[in-house]
């Protein structure tokens, strides 16, 4: 399966014997969401995909989910319902505590808050520099520590950084592969929190969480800047009409595809699934469409982490996608200001498809991988690197197979990657390989073709 798989854990999914069940069916990509509980619960899920990933001998990507700037409910012991016309007051420290000045500074008479994905709904009706309250416009269950968004405003954290700084250090601590940067609002975000994680010594690859209305303005210097790219449609749809949000999808990807980054796609893929055990037809139809569209990664959220049917869940996902990998439409174009090994890489692919030929590349930093990548190729790409901090970056990347070569030159990499093939039987008889490398400082550039007897 070319298509990569995300599950995130919860309640729901958090063993070992469950998490490598997920394995099996082809979930290599763990999200833990740093919104709820505490360091002791995420060292824990972090250890249960470790144990699972060794009971399978899979390797699997952990990302830590940022809290980030988001304004989340505190205070509630226990879910509160509304009824249409009832209102409830949010404070600074009441019993529905918003610990967020700067919301009550942007909050007006007459806005709507927004919450748990769409579904609930109110209307300001009062508010001060400390409170507001806001009565339902349908009936409405708010949740201890879920989001609530202003529509049409953002509430900005003074410092990103400093919003994101308490899970940046839990997430070096669990020396997690990925941390998914929430709320973020520019590239300026992203390069802050990577020289704090530079200062720290990490490698931990960044993941820009597309969900607010700056993030959709700047959404290319964004995929510039981040190893990857996640559409948050949740939190979209929350700050955008329901109707725009597959439009800005197609935007976001069509943005990712022109920096050359992996793009997720996340929320409600198979949301009925939280409490049935089949998935819609629509939602079928959706997950389809994200497959022939080219995304790098599905991932499921709620379906996992709270759902009724978590394991079943991965399994339709995987389903529906290896059925509709066929029609992933095959990109052959490349964006005008591209450089010449974007043209390479685009070469090599014509080349591999002119011949029926499978394609394994040796890679330092993963970029050429993430070149190749991008056009889709039938027949994916094996990619091989002797850093082991790469392997997560490629385990992200669409028809990727990531393997450790060691070697200290390319062109040794080469042709250790040349005899892998054939001792991990990755080459079998009649088989055609075009095998090359990423970009070097060496003079000359190596393609080299290969027919296994």
């Amino acid at each position: 399966m070319k298509t990569k798989l995300a599950c995130t854990l919860g309640p729901s999914l958090s063993t070992p014997e469950d998490i490598a069940k997920a394995v099996e069916l082809g979930c290599r990509i763990f999200r833990i969401n740093f919104s709820h509980g505490d360091r002791r619960l995420w060292r824990s899920l972090a250890s249960s995909v470790r144990e699972a990933a060794g009971r399978t001998g899979e390797r699997c990507v952990l990302i830590g989910d940022l809290k980030g700037g988001s304004v989340r409910v505190t205070g509630l012991g226990k879910t509160i319902s509304l009824d249409v016309g009832e209102s409830v007051r949010f404070s600074l420290d009441g019993d529905v505590r918003l610990p967020h000045p700067e919301f009550f500074r942007k909050v007006e008479v007459g806005d709507t808050l927004v919450f748990d994905d769409g579904r609930g709904v109110l209307k300001v009706v009062a508010c001060d520099s400390r409170s507001a309250v806001a009565q339902a416009v349908r009936p409405a269950s708010i949740s201890p520590n879920k989001s609530i968004v202003i529509r049409g405003k953002e509430v900005e954290p003074p410092d990103y950084l400093e919003a994101c700084r308490d899970g940046l250090e839990a997430a070096v601590e669990m020396n997690l592969d990925y941390a998914g940067l929430s709320f973020v609002r520019s590239a300026e975000d992203i390069e802050e929190v990577g020289r704090f994680l530079e200062s720290r010594g990490s490698r931990m690859g960044l993941i820009a969480k597309v969900e607010t209305p700056s993030a959709v303005r700047n959404i290319s210097e964004i995929c510039e800047k981040s190893d990857a790219v996640l559409i948050a449609r949740g939190d979209l749809g929350m700050h955008f009409s329901l109707e725009l949000v597959p439009r800005l999808q197609k935007t976001i990807v069509e943005a990712a595809y022109n920096a050359c980054k992996p793009v997720i796609v996340a929320t409600q893929l198979l949301g009925s699934m939280v409490n049935e055990p089949v998935p819609t037809r629509s939602e079928i139809v959706d997950v389809m469409t994200c497959v022939e569209d080219g995304v790098d990664v599905l991932m499921l959220t709620a379906e996992t982490a709270v759902g009724r049917y978590p394991l079943e869940s991965v399994g339709w996902l995987a389903n529906i996608a290896e059925t509709y990998e066929k029609g992933v439409k095959p990109r052959r174009t490349l964006p005008q200001d591209s450089e010449v090994m974007d043209k390479f890489a685009l070469a090599v692919v014509n080349l591999a498809e002119s011949l029926a030929a499978k394609m394994a590349i040796f890679t330092m930093n993963g970029n050429m991988a993430r070149r190749i990548a991008r056009f889709k190729p039938v027949g994916g790409v094996i990619a091989a690197t002797p850093n082991e901090h790469i392997i997560p970056r490629l385990m992200v990347m669409w028809g990727v197979v990531p393997l450790v070569v060691e070697a200290e030159t390319y062109s040794e990499g080469l042709e250790k990657l040349e005899k892998k093939l054939e001792e991990a039987k990755l080459a079998e008889p009649g088989d055609t390989f075009v095998l090359t490398y990423g970009l070097v400082k060496e003079p000359v550039h190596t393609v080299k073709m290969k027919i296994y007897p």
